[in-house]
């Protein structure tokens, strides 16, 4: 009876937390992830208690929920220590024999924010965890570094573009600028030159010049670019036809976001 109550009692706390598991992530979902999480913890499951229905208000229809306790492998990102074990709930599919899937001895990531006990923890955002590998353990702590450097400017909007011929027949640069949430300047540079391919790179200054750089895929600045640039240029910004050409450019050298949650 005591046992029970302690399992109510874990559950109640932890209910309104529940979360579906992600199967698997993009660069961009890894990315939006760890930004969110106030914890980042690699761990190994190694208990589920499935709950009944009465314990599971809200549940979906083919879903279950679980109790699930990891031990911590060790800590990504933490304000603090974290405990040797975690709990949270978790809903899972459950397959054509009405089971669960069987998780125990898996390795997670999970992406998580402080429950009501040490030893408790929510999943962030409805997909707060996902197998661990290796190397989605390197591109968490490779975005989180650079978060943590502060240089890469979370990109807010558009405030301004303009296109300007070359020197000769056929050279021109459009100009994009955009606004951050730190106020620090960044403006995407399109340079287009007779038989040469068409070229985008990115100035964080208030001077554009040769120090321009491309965008490296699959970085913080790739991200917040791809993911947060408008798919056409605002209303009230004027680039003419081959300024929007320009603009469609760069998005499609960005590249899809890719980001699924």
């Amino acid at each position: 009876m005591q046992g029970k109550l302690m399992l109510t009692q874990v559950v109640k706390a932890l209910l309104a937390l529940a979360a579906t598991p992600a199967l698997g992530a993009s660069f961009a979902d890894l990315t939006a992830l760890s930004l969110a999480a106030p914890e980042v913890v690699r761990a190994t499951v190694i208990k589920t208690v499935r709950l009944k229905p009465r314990d599971a208000p809200g549940i979906a229809a083919g879903m279950t929920r679980l109790l699930v306790t990891a031990a911590t492998t060790n800590a990504i990102a933490a304000p603090a220590s974290v405990a040797p074990k975690l709990s949270y709930l978790l809903d899972v599919s459950l397959d054509e024999h009405r089971k669960p899937p069987k998780i125990v001895g898996s390795d997670v990531l999970l992406f998580v924010r402080p429950g009501g006990a040490p030893d408790q923890v929510a999943l962030i955002a409805g997909r707060g965890t996902m197998p661990w590998s290796a190397a989605a353990e390197a591109t968490v702590r490779t975005v989180l570094t650079a978060a943590r450097r502060g240089d890469t400017p979370a990109i807010t909007g558009v405030t301004s573009a303009f296109r300007v011929p070359g020197a000769v027949p056929g050279e021109a640069e459009s100009q994009f600028f955009l606004s951050t949430a730190a106020g620090k300047p960044v403006s995407l540079v399109v340079l287009t030159r007779p038989g040469e391919t068409r070229r985008l790179t990115i100035a964080t200054g208030d001077v554009i010049d040769d120090a321009a750089k491309p965008v490296e895929l699959n970085t913080l600045l790739w991200y917040r670019l791809a993911c947060g640039l408008p798919a056409k240029l605002p209303d009230g910004i004027e680039a003419g036809a081959e300024g929007a050409d320009d603009w469609a450019f760069v998005l499609k050298s960005l590249g899809p976001c890719g980001r699924t949650l």
